[in-house]
């Protein structure tokens, strides 16, 4: 029959087996997993040589399952030490101490095999066998104590500085279980140094259970999962016990069967109802995330709509409160020019005549701003006719620019063609938009000049307007008659009161004359031309 002793150490090998695997299973991509999964399985390799030295009859096979005891027991506290380090994330920190710790080991490992480690085996008490050690024997339980108080004193520290709960309650239940753990499986140590009865192999484990519930102390606030591994955990103590009190060698293997069909199929229960648990879980995530996102799109939609209308209403009452005054002072500034309100000092009439011009730039500038509201409005700002002479609109822009021209000494030139020039268009948002662009080269061009054609392509017209100027970038060029294209350092130096919105109200106006233009240059200081098409 066998001890309580060596029942102990089967139990704990089969349990640590068990838990080993389960862990694995859970996640077999997770590095905490495979740790602990290395970690339970050497446990149960040193349950299991122990085991075989306490439980065996002849000398030989004892001394084998001593190697094995060996083996299993150098690498559990190693196993452990990196187990702790993944845990705690100290990877970066302690990449010198996880080389020494796997050093240590296998340097123990190797001086196991040797006699130098053990002399042989020897009785002890009630135990036919137990380790005779060596001189380097003592090299073990060194090794062993050092790096379970070093686990435990970084466990500790951690504790300490944390805020992450998760990880506070996992470190709990390790310190808790390695107190009982490693604290019983040093006791093992005693006989050969102190010939003290291990008695504390019975907690080894406790050390199992608890780290493992550590590990999977997520899975234990569904009370679906806990009955579920409650009652499976029950059912294999139950078929362990028979295991060992069974009355036959048939008897025992048939019930060894039984354990081994019941664990296979009870991992394979717990697996599935924790996956169920995850995907119920990860769902009800997600729909509370849609429900939260939803939520604070419904309000957004709603400020927006808000600011909108508030916006509009705005920009209509704008258009008559900035229109209105200023209509009146270029009307009383050009009363007082022609002397109806008496002669005019020379010295007052260039200020007037500056004011008048300062206004006029305001009046233009604020039908800029308002025709492109109303174009981001959606609001219909043309207003087609028929018979608009192309040709003489783009004339006359190039007569009222000819004395700024002459002023910064470049040429000014408009090529005009024998054909008729006649589209559907609103004459005066097409004249603001081609003067933008012909305004926008002789400001921009400081040597050489500007030349303006237009000519006839199918059945459509094409105005051309090409200058020597400062050039356009190709990074600019791209966005060039966007809402948001912001003018180039060349071109704040050159012109430094342009706004950057002509071009963008341009082509706003060419689109809604269903014309299209467009840009083109070679580069920065070698020039650019413009074109605006439209159909005839």
């Amino acid at each position: 029959m066998m001890s309580l002793f060596s029942i102990s150490c089967l139990i704990t090998f089969f349990v640590s087996l068990l838990f080993a695997f389960f862990i694995l299973l859970n996640n077999k991509k997770s590095k905490l997993n495979i740790f602990w999964f290395l970690t339970a399985l050497s446990i149960s390799i040193w349950s299991l040589g122990f085991w075989g030295v306490v439980s065996s009859k002849d000398y030989r096979i004892a001394y084998f399952f001593q190697y094995l005891l060996d083996f299993g027991g150098i690498l559990v506290p190693i196993v452990f030490f990196n187990f702790i380090i993944e845990l705690l994330g100290l990877w970066g920190k302690m990449k010198r101490g996880v080389i020494v710790s796997w050093v240590t080991g296998m340097v123990l490992v190797g001086l196991s095999f040797t006699p130098l480690f053990k002399k042989g085996l020897t009785s002890y008490q009630s135990f036919a066998h137990w380790v005779d050690p060596g001189p380097l024997y003592a090299l073990f339980p060194i090794t062993f104590v050092f790096f379970t108080i070093y686990s435990l004193i970084l466990l500790i520290t951690t504790y300490k500085k944390t805020d992450n709960k998760i990880l506070k309650g996992q470190i709990k239940f390790i310190i808790f279980a390695q107190i009982f753990g490693f604290g019983g499986g040093i006791t093992n140590f005693f006989p050969q140094l102190f010939k003290v009865y291990p008695f504390g192999n019975y907690f080894v484990i406790v050390y199992i259970i608890f780290i493992s519930y550590a590990i999977l102390k997520h899975h234990l606030f569904n009370i679906k999962v806990v009955a579920t591994e409650l009652f499976t955990f029950a059912i294999w103590i139950v078929l362990l016990t028979k295991v060992f009190f069974s009355t036959s060698t048939q008897d025992f293997i048939v019930n060894l069967t039984i354990l081994f069909s019941v664990v296979f199929f009870g991992i394979m229960m717990i697996r599935a109802v924790i996956e169920e648990f995850k995907q119920r879980e990860e769902i009800e995530k997600l729909a509370a995330d849609i429900k939260k996102a939803y939520e604070v799109e419904k309000k957004a939609r709603e400020e927006l709509e808000k600011l909108d209308a508030v916006k509009n209403q705005f920009l209509l009452t704008i258009q008559h409160h900035l229109r209105t005054p200023l209509t009146s002072m270029m009307g009383y500034t050009d009363l007082l020019l022609k002397g109806q309100f008496g002669k005019v000092p020379k010295k007052i009439e260039v200020v007037v005549q500056k004011f008048q011009s300062s206004t006029n730039e305001l009046i233009k500038m604020v039908n800029e701003f308002l025709d492109i509201t109303q174009f981001q409005l959606g609001k219909r700002v043309i207003l087609l006719k028929d018979g608009v002479d192309a040709q003489e609109i783009a004339e006359n822009i190039v007569n009222s620019l000819m004395l700024e021209a002459q002023s910064k000494k470049i040429n000014l030139n408009f090529e005009r063609i024998q054909d008729d020039c006649l589209i559907k268009a609103d004459p005066e948002k097409l004249k603001a938009a081609m003067a933008n662009i012909i305004d926008n080269a002789v400001k921009y061009t400081n040597q050489g000049g500007v030349s303006v054609k237009i000519r006839r392509s199918g059945s459509d017209i094409l105005i051309e307007v090409k200058d020597t100027g400062i050039g356009i970038s190709k990074v600019h060029l791209q966005n060039l008659f966007g809402n948001i294209f912001e003018r180039g350092e060349e071109a704040k130096k050159t012109f430094t009161t342009g706004r950057g919105i002509g071009l963008y109200l341009a082509a706003q106006i060419i689109q809604a004359h269903n014309g299209k233009i467009w840009a083109e240059s070679e580069g920065e200081g070698k020039g650019a031309t413009f074109f605006i098409q439209l159909p005839m």
